[in-house]
């Protein structure tokens, strides 16, 4: 965005403080983006103002009716006003701005009309009249010149959809159902259209692009700027369509702002309201909502449905409760024929439409048609907490019907779930976002999979992949053995027998059941010997037993116990299986169901069988495709390290304490701190599964590992008993994959893979301490805003108070925790000063030159620091000798402290502040710092000057640098740098050291006392080493010292050495000299005499 036209979004921008009060900031686009509307169309049809009004009389007195298409050709635009009346007439009557205003806009041409309605803007019209802001609003809209020679139509859609984003973000708890993620929209874009750039760079082109669920547009206009970007001639028509009222009229108002035709934006719901009915398109693309239900129109769509391929939906019908693969059906529908150019569409989803639906389900067979019409090009797994509102995981597919040579038969997949920075602050909900190099790097991963994917050795390997369309599909089969049973008449058994209905209708239910009554205990190894005997007794009884086989297979059923060694039960001739004992089983379309049952289940089950009914042809795109472990490192299966807990129980009915069992749900399951906190188990329900502390409980994505002390409780939910030492790992590990199904099978469970060189007591005692400090964080919050309805208030007046001054509170409290979340603020708490305060000199920042500057400061501070640091351990061994001087000679710049950074990893094997090491491998922090110190020097060595636009897109290419080398020198905060005032001395082994704590951002350092079994030296600054070990003197690298100039103290660092003098310099500029000559000799501390 040029500058004037940003500085133009921030001026419309700040018109929303007048409605600061009256409004909600969740309502404030209602106001501003209507009135920014009208405003630019207010300005745009001045110049035919009059035109208009003279051609519109000439229609009303000649009794003309359809006047739309002259207007419009009047005007020159798709839009015009009939109304006499304008901003500026507006502003001379006061009294009546209400009513002029909707005189005004009733005389818009019908397009923009229906946009105010569906902004509700009339309703607008009247709060803002009542509240006295009306009249202002309009005022301050007519200073502002939004004239098309001014701000071209691009320049206007920038500064709208700019609009847009500010105003979807502020009202967060609906941003996520109209409103993708620039960042996001800019990766689907670059992935749709970056395989055809060569073609959209011809002059004259015209091309069409489509999104079914269009929102407020931001799809369409990302794929608009992209083409016309390249080619500024070419010609693109956007189209869409939208169920929601307001956001299809903030889409529609940015098509007329940027000078479209708003006819080509529709109102209602893709599926069930096709406006586009055989509408062919180039390029389409659509983010739909996550797994809505589609019962709604139901009755439509298995009406098109029956119509087969004739209508949209002849591949088949998913589960009701997801509307995702109908939408991609609708989609392809608009494809056009490959002789006519073809199209490609992408379109993102949760993982669900990759594998929810078992073989032959509606889902499968969707999948099958796609891919078995060579119709899927791609599918890219996208990170985590992209969205707004969700931290689900999302695929990007693509699809086209024109693939390239390379691309026949085969689909690429690609792992793009580390492609990411961290936001520093989250926006409801979203808490990672995608910078153009990452966009750039994950469409060249695309782009050039088929040469990433057959190169070993290529970076990207492990993360892309290319499977023929024939490794989707699976055959599932159905393997039984056979029913082996051996009968035992039993005092349950006897008693169930004779409750069921059946016996109940026999001609003496009681005398029959007393003349069985003698058999109990009685066991028989065949059928017809146990029938025999029933038989016999109940004559014996003087009983008539029933006929017939339902009644037999009743007694069957109910005396019958299964057993490996018993009879082989057969009906009708057949041999019976044991559903107990069948088995499903999925195989690769290639392997025949045979072959498997031969190699890998008679070798186990000799009298196994497929039943050849039940077998089944799926289509999945399996997350396995996706992530393969990417750790360095030897994997195996779960099993190995937990075992599955299969035991059931069921709850028996009665009131004894003999049943009362704690029931651990899921959503107790983070919460419960023992099972005597949990509710009851229901009795005579599904079987449950028994759970104590140090178990592993939960489901794929969402585990916890009891507390020892947790008691005794039963669960609808996995159980994991963990073998060795290692439930904390397990734990950690097994949260971390998230894109597991929701509700996997116990095998899909135990075939995890887990990294078997983590599962150590070392890794344990660093998770005890990282979940320690999790549980804290939620005991805290739940501490300071518990639930407000959990007190014994009845007053209602009082609670109604309470619950206000909660809220004051929660507002504090959400403010206290912005800093915990932003890296940034994080560092200007607690790292040493000179990172604290350059952290803040950026944070409170404004203007994107500031921004920059701030940044590359900060950066640098960080090496500086670091450098201090290394720069200690290398005296502290080798003294301060004069070529390393000689690289101080004319000061210290970042390249310096790189420099000593660097000979320290090379030089010292073991360094007395151990967090050091975590500087030697080069493609860590190291590497950060070098490519800051890159982007400054390539910067300050440009000839022009960096427009405010040009800064704004290098603070947001430099920032997720910055903060990454924080974060990865985030051990700095436990490692204070204090400056020791004085040393007390308590007896011959302990000390009292008093002085500031150099940390913060502010020079009001925190004193402190503390006590020491090491002397240390007044006026000096050390670091504190490991725990319990000597703290390291920064002496001569470091000092404070009262300043002279501000009368303050202040923190020097090494900035200059000369031949017996060293300059030291603080972050105001001031500078210390101190003499310094190198010791001769140095103490088993590294300290020499000043």
């Amino acid at each position: 965005m040029a500058d004037d036209a940003e500085d133009l979004s921030g001026l419309i921008w700040s018109v929303a403080n007048l409605l600061r009060g009256d409004y909600k900031q969740s309502e404030y686009g209602r106001v501003i983006l209507p009135f920014t509307v009208l405003r630019r169309l207010d300005c745009v049809l001045e110049p035919t103002r009059q035109a208009v009004l003279d051609r519109y009389r000439q229609l009303v007195d000649a009794g003309i009716r359809d006047m739309d298409p002259i207007l419009r050709r009047t005007a020159g635009l798709n839009v015009y006003n009939t109304s006499p009346l304008s901003f500026r007439a507006l502003m001379a009557d006061p009294h009546a701005i209400a009513r002029n205003l909707r005189s005004y806009i009733c005389g818009f041409s019908p397009g923009a009309a229906d946009v105010l309605e569906r902004y509700g803007f009339d309703a607008q019209i009247s709060r803002l009249d009542e509240a006295g802001l009306l009249y202002p609003l309009v005022a301050k809209f007519a200073d502002i010149d939004l004239r098309s020679q001014e701000f071209g139509n691009r320049q206007m859609g920038l500064i709208f959809e700019e609009l847009i984003r500010k105003f979807s973000e502020i009202s967060s708890e609906t941003a996520g159902e109209h409103f993708t993620p620039p960042d996001v929209i800019r990766l689907v874009v670059s992935l749709l259209l970056t395989s055809d750039d060569d073609a959209l760079d011809a002059p004259g082109i015209v091309r069409t692009v489509y999104d079914p669920v269009c929102g407020t547009g931001g799809m369409l206009s990302g794929a608009q700027e992209h083409i016309e970007a390249r080619n500024p001639d070419a010609t693109i028509a956007v189209y869409g369509q939208e169920l929601n009222g307001e956001t299809y009229a903030i889409c529609r108002s940015d098509i007329i702002v940027k000078g479209g035709n708003p006819e080509n934006i529709a109102l209602g719901n893709a599926l069930s309201q096709d406006a586009y009915r055989d509408v062919k398109f180039d390029y389409m693309l659509a983010d739909p909502p996550f797994g809505v239900e589609w019962k709604k129109i139901e009755t439509f769509v298995r009406a098109e449905a029956e119509r087969g391929f004739a209508g949209r939906f002849g591949a088949g019908l998913p589960r009701i409760n997801d509307s995702s693969l109908l939408f991609l059906q609708h989609m392809i529908s608009k494809m056009r024929r490959p002789e006519d150019g073809g199209s490609r569409l992408a379109v993102v989803f949760n993982g669900s439409p990759l594998f929810v639906g078992a073989a032959g389900s509606g889902e499968s067979e969707i999948r099958r048609w796609i891919l078995e019409n060579d119709l899927l090009e791609g599918v890219i797994a996208l990170p985590d907490q992209l969205f707004y509102n969700t931290g689900i995981a999302t695929y990007l597919w693509i699809l086209t019907n024109r693939k390239a040579a390379d691309r026949e038969g085969v689909v690429v997949l690609v792992n793009a779930g580390d492609e990411w920075q961290k936001m520093r602050g989250p926006r409801g909900g979203k808490r990672k976002y995608i910078a153009s190099e990452q966009i750039a790097a994950v469409t060249e991963m695309y782009e050039s999979a088929t040469g990433i994917a057959n190169d070993p050795q290529h970076p990207s390997h492990v993360r892309v992949h290319v499977l023929r369309n024939e490794d989707f599909a699976y055959r599932t089969i159905v393997v039984d053995r056979p029913l082996k049973v051996r009968f035992e008449l039993t005092s349950e058994s006897l008693n169930k027998l004779s409750n069921s209905s059946a016996f109940r209708r026999t001609t003496d239910p009681e005398g029959l059941a007393a003349a069985l009554r003698p058999l109990i205990g009685s066991s028989w190894g065949v059928r017809a010997k146990a029938l025999a005997a029933l038989r016999a007794a109940a004559k014996a009884g003087k009983q008539r037993w029933p006929t017939g086989t339902s009644f037999e297979n009743l007694v069957r059923r109910t005396i019958g116990v299964r057993d490996v060694d018993g009879e082989v039960q057969r009906t009708g001739g057949s041999i019976e299986s044991d559903l107990e004992l069948r088995e499903l089983v999925s195989l690769p379309l290639h392997v025949s169901p045979e072959d498997h049952l031969e190699r890998e289940v008679h070798p186990r089950f000799p009298d196994a069988w497929i039943e050849k009914t039940e077998t089944r042809i799926g289509y999945e795109i399996a997350l396995t495709h996706f992530f393969v472990p990417e750790l360095a490192g030897s994997f195996d299966h779960l099993r190995r390290f937990a075992r599955l807990e299969t035991a059931k129980v069921v709850i028996p009915s009665g009131d004894g304490d003999a049943n009362i069992r704690p029931y651990l749900k899921a959503q107790d399951l983070h919460t419960a701190g023992s099972a005597v906190e949990l509710p009851n188990a229901p009795a005579d329900t599904t079987p449950l599964t028994l759970c104590r502390g140090g178990d592993l409980v939960g489901r794929p994505g969402n585990w916890r590992l009891l507390p020892q002390n947790f008691g005794e409780a039963v669960t609808d939910m996995f159980v994991l008993h963990p073998l060795q030492r290692n439930g904390r790992t397990l734990c950690e590990w097994l949260n971390s994959h998230k894109d597991k199904p929701l509700f996997a099978n116990p095998r899909d469970v135990l075939n995890t893979q887990v990294p078997v060189d983590l599962l150590d007591s070392e890794m344990e005692d660093f998770l005890e301490d990282i979940q320690d400090a999790r549980r804290k964080i939620q005991d805290a919050a739940l501490s300071i805003l518990p639930n407000v309805f959990d007190n014994t208030e009845v007053d209602i007046g009082r609670l109604r108070n309470k619950i206000r001054s909660t809220t004051y509170e929660a507002r504090l409290v959400a403010e206290l925790v912005r800093p915990v979340e932003d890296p940034i603020w994080r560092a200007e708490w607690s790292y040493p000063f000179h990172i604290s305060a350059l952290a803040r000199r950026y944070r409170i920042s404004a203007h994107p030159a500031e921004q920059k500057d701030g940044l590359l400061k900060l950066g640098e501070g960080v090496a500086r620091v670091l450098g201090i640091l290394a720069l200690a351990e290398i005296t502290a061994h080798d003294g301060f000798p004069k070529p390393l001087r000689k690289q101080f000679r004319t000061g210290a710049t970042f390249g310096t402290w790189l420099t000593v950074i660097s000979k320290f990893a090379d030089e010292i094997a073991t360094p007395k502040l151990p967090e050091l090491s975590r500087l030697r491998p080069p493609d860590g922090a190291r590497a950060r710092l070098t490519y800051i110190k890159d982007f400054r020097n390539d910067s300050h060595h440009s000839h022009g000057i960096r427009a405010s636009h040009e800064l704004k897109e290098d603070v947001e290419k430099l920032e997720p640098h910055v903060v990454s080398v924080i974060t990865a020198v985030n051990w700095l905060s436990s490692n204070p740098w204090d400056w020791v005032e004085r040393c007390e001395y308590l007896d011959e082994s302990s000390y009292r050291i008093v002085g500031l704590r150099l940390r913060g951002s502010h020079p009001s350092w925190e004193p402190f006392e503390r006590p020491s079994t090491y002397p240390l030296k007044p006026d000096r600054v050390y670091v504190d080493s490991v725990p319990g070990g000597t703290p390291i003197d920064l002496w001569p690298l470091a000092a404070v010292s009262l300043c002279r100039e501000c009368r303050t103290r202040e923190l020097f660092l090494l900035n200059q050495a000369r031949d017996e003098s060293l300059i030291l310099r603080s972050l105001e500029e001031h500078q210390l000299e101190i003499t310094y000559a190198e010791p001769e000799q140095h103490d088993d501390n590294g300290e020499g005499s000043p």
